[in-house]
């Protein structure tokens, strides 16, 4: 992946620094400043997941449309209310739940596949400090999801997604171990910290384009209150809201 290839010209910079200017008084600024440089890279590698930086993850379709996808659930006050919306609107979605809470509410896991729609795996535990878990610890949070998964509905997961989109080495390890495919997205809505309907409805709308994979979340009052115009928005601009595979795959 790219941080590979960025880790190679670092040690080739730092290698060359040393060569050549290692007497010379302005050597230790200079390697303060590859140092830097590269942490900060790493940093904002780790935390964009469009990036690509760690791992491959699929983060725009390559057909017309759209798709809708919901972490973080599933919400015993809000998930149901979000399968209403979305069958009345005749639109498929894709939830990435958390393993702890679909043990906690088995009939919402069964309601999401029984209305047609995706689950994909978001941990077990989407806990806080995930991103320093070892990579056997990590592999154990999304096996442990999928067994979940498939043990309530029968049915094997495909896709994954990074906690907080944060991305380490240690998810290849994770990718290579399951088979599953990481799902970033195109379009963050933020409805986690947004307050106002109308500046979260237009971040997203402003944003869309062909292919657009939006997060979202089904722990939200704010995405249960725009959802509605969100679909209206697509329906009367000619977007198909498309389930995931259906817009992922050529």
């Amino acid at each position: 992946m790219k941080h590979k290839i960025v880790s190679a010209i670092f040690i080739l910079c730092i290698v060359a620094l040393f060569v050549s200017l290692f007497h010379d008084k302005s050597f230790f600024y200079l390697l303060v400043a590859l140092i830097l440089i590269y942490l900060t890279i790493t940093a904002l590698g780790s935390y964009q997941i469009k990036w690509n930086y760690f791992i491959k993850s699929i983060n725009v379709g390559k057909s017309e449309g759209i798709s809708l996808t919901f972490d973080d659930g599933p919400d015993p006050k809000i998930t149901k209310k979000i399968l209403d919306v979305l069958e009345l609107a005749g639109a498929k979605a894709t939830f990435f739940v958390n393993g702890e809470k679909a043990e906690q509410h088995p009939d919402l896991i069964n309601l999401i596949i029984s209305k047609g729609h995706t689950l994909g795996n978001h941990s077990w535990s989407h806990h806080a400090g995930i991103g320093l878990f070892s990579k056997q610890k990590l592999l154990a949070e999304f096996n442990q999801c999928s067994q979940k998964i498939e043990e309530l509905t029968g049915e094997k997961v495909t896709y994954l997604r990074p906690p907080f989109g944060v991305t380490n080495p240690r998810y290849e390890y994770v990718l290579k171990n399951t088979g599953l495919r990481s799902i970033g997205w195109s379009i963050r809505s933020y409805d986690t910290s947004e307050k106002n309907e109308q500046k979260l409805l237009h971040r997203i709308t402003s944003q869309l384009n062909q292919g657009s994979i939006v997060l979202l979340h089904d722990t939200k009052e704010i995405t249960l209150a725009i959802l509605p115009a969100l679909i209206n928005y697509c329906n009367q601009n000619n977007i198909t809201i498309k389930p995931l595979a259906e817009l992922i795959e050529k």
